[in-house]
């Protein structure tokens, strides 16, 4: 129990206070406004939502049931489509975005704060409240004399204290590369603004579809949980080496956006 709960506090910190913490640095020291990470942030809940619209269409004109779980054996092709429209969505979004929207979006520091915006919210939502929620559940539901909670809903939290430790570990280090991806995925749109090379938006999407097929693929196939750690830790190196070949690490000298908030 203390293993699992320690664990949790780990995935926590990655999954909550790492976003946050990326935001105040970047906001400090590359004087990027917090105006710009909260449009990262919502391009993710429009992504979502024009997402959830298109799937839902696509269901139905596939005249499958949408409730259906998608790690289900029919549905593995719709869980391929559900991969790329996301990608193409998000991608499409970020051009969108530094393209038609009038502020200064068209630099590498700007692109830093949409990535993690972006990547950031969707840490948080997907799975740091989620599981800080649960997590609070748990710990009240340890004394089952004071806790006052139904025995069904004790059942259920005495089964979460039997998960592997090794389950929100892994977790935290696929939210890690997660967020380097995003990150990295908005670098590579900006790098169509500056060389009007439209394979950069290809090569965008790609990397999103490529990523997240991998993870999800290995999840489907059922690969235990500790592999889940070598493998996040391999796709973060290999965004950061990117990267580094996109010299995405060469900031200009920080000059404040105009933007009260920040």
């Amino acid at each position: 129990m203390m293993i699992l709960s320690i664990s949790i506090v780990f995935a926590l910190l990655v999954t909550i206070g790492l976003p946050v913490l990326a935001g105040v640095w970047i906001n400090k020291h590359l004087k990027v406004t917090w105006q710009v990470i909260t449009l990262g942030a919502l391009g993710y809940f429009i992504v979502q939502a024009l997402f959830t619209l298109l799937y839902s269409g696509f269901a139905f004109l596939m005249k499958i049931e949408t409730s259906q779980p998608l790690v289900d054996i029919d549905n593995l092709f719709h869980l391929v489509i559900s991969i790329f429209i996301t990608a193409l969505l998000g991608m499409t979004l970020r051009w969108a975005g530094m393209k038609y929207l009038k502020m200064p979006l068209i630099n590498l520091e700007a692109a830093y704060g949409i990535g993690l915006g972006f990547g950031g919210i969707e840490s948080i939502t997907r799975v740091g409240l989620p599981l800080l929620m649960t997590f609070f559940t748990m710990v009240r539901g340890i004394n089952s004399q004071t806790s006052h909670l139904e025995p069904e809903i004790m059942a259920q939290l005495n089964e979460l204290w039997k998960v592997s430790p090794w389950v929100p570990l892994a977790g935290s280090f696929e939210r890690i590369a997660a967020l380097v991806m995003h990150i990295t995925i908005t670098i590579l749109v900006l790098e169509y603004f500056t060389s009007n090379n439209k394979l950069w938006l290809g090569a965008a999407v790609g990397l999103e579809v490529v990523i997240n097929a991998l993870i999800l693929g290995l999840v489907y196939l059922g690969l235990p949980s500790v592999w889940l750690i070598p493998i996040a830790m391999l796709v973060t190196y290999g965004n950061l080496v990117l990267l580094h070949r996109l010299n995405a690490f060469k900031f200009s000298k920080p000059t404040p956006q105009s933007d009260t908030s920040a």
